[in-house]
């Protein structure tokens, strides 16, 4: 798990649970051609993961401005989707920490951001479990 050190670094987060951060890399198709690996896929991380990043979006908007309900919504929704969060995660170089099926590999399309997309929210779930809420709140 060598490998995960250098993701460690780009996030700025030592995990004490390094199965934990591998866990959130592996994309269910990985698993369909690795059925016997032992590992789980990155799906319960991801669910965790939206929700505190909703939160954490939420709270942020609620404290710095009074605009109402609807528009703090709608800028939520902006700042939240899979578009802003597969560049997140491709800034931080995911496509090389991810573990998937040979046929995901060579796709590059819409489908490889909603990956990456689920991959950086099963991490800020991640980062949640391991470190608590103001570690993924940063």
């Amino acid at each position: 798990m060598e490998y995960l050190k250098t993701l460690e670094d780009k996030l700025g987060v030592v995990f004490k649970d390094k199965k934990l951060l591998r866990q959130a890399l592996i994309h269910r198709s990985w698993l369909n051609e690795n059925p016997d690996s032992g590992f789980e896929n990155n799906e319960r991380l991801e669910f965790l993961g939206d929700a505190v990043l909703e939160l954490a979006v939420t709270e942020y908007l609620y404290k710095r401005y009074s605009n109402p309900e609807g528009e703090l919504t709608n800028w939520r929704a902006a700042l939240v989707n899979y578009q802003n969060l597969s560049e997140v995660a491709s800034r931080l170089d995911f496509n090389d920490f991810l573990m998937l099926s040979r046929g995901e590999a060579k796709d590059t399309g819409r489908a490889r951001q909603v990956i990456l997309a689920n991959a950086m929210e099963a991490v800020i779930g991640t980062i949640y479990l391991d470190q608590g809420y103001e570690a993924a709140y940063k």
